[in-house]
């Protein structure tokens, strides 16, 4: 794990090739109105050592996984904590709690095996402005 970086930080392990995900971020970036929140791409060095202990190597790259707290979230899991933690309108989205995770993530899992299709693949991985280049933690 890098030496500038707390495992209390939030951090999002993320595609970066992935044009919703990319959009996710962007969203996130706008509205983390204290700059809490830190990205990594989830095919990155620093995101493989940091979990592959925590979730195995064969699941990594798979699905967006977010930390906080030392805690790890994945799937719709992770998506819906992101928005809880923004507070304010997002916490809406803490009502898709009463379903279960494995009802969610069918959902997710569906939507993620298609994301291409249905919206492309950037070119590159995406690459932040440099006014919040700091925000991003690369290998």
């Amino acid at each position: 794990m890098g030496t500038d970086i707390k495992i209390n930080n939030k951090i999002i392990f993320y595609d970066g090739f992935c044009v919703v995900c990319s959009r996710f971020i962007n969203l996130i970036i706008k509205s983390d109105k204290k700059k809490q929140t830190k990205f990594t791409s989830i095919s990155s060095k620093y995101s493989i050592k940091t979990l592959e202990e925590r979730l195995g190597s064969g699941k990594i790259g798979k699905f967006i996984v977010y930390l906080s707290n030392n805690k790890i979230y994945t799937k719709s899991d992770a998506v819906i904590q992101v928005f809880i933690e923004l507070g304010g309108f997002y916490n809406l989205f803490s009502i898709l709690k009463i379903f279960p995770a494995s009802f969610r993530n069918k959902f997710y899992d569906f939507f993620a095996t298609n994301r291409y299709k249905w919206f492309g693949k950037l070119d590159q991985c995406h690459v932040p402005p440099k006014e919040i280049a700091d925000r991003f933690i690369y290998d």
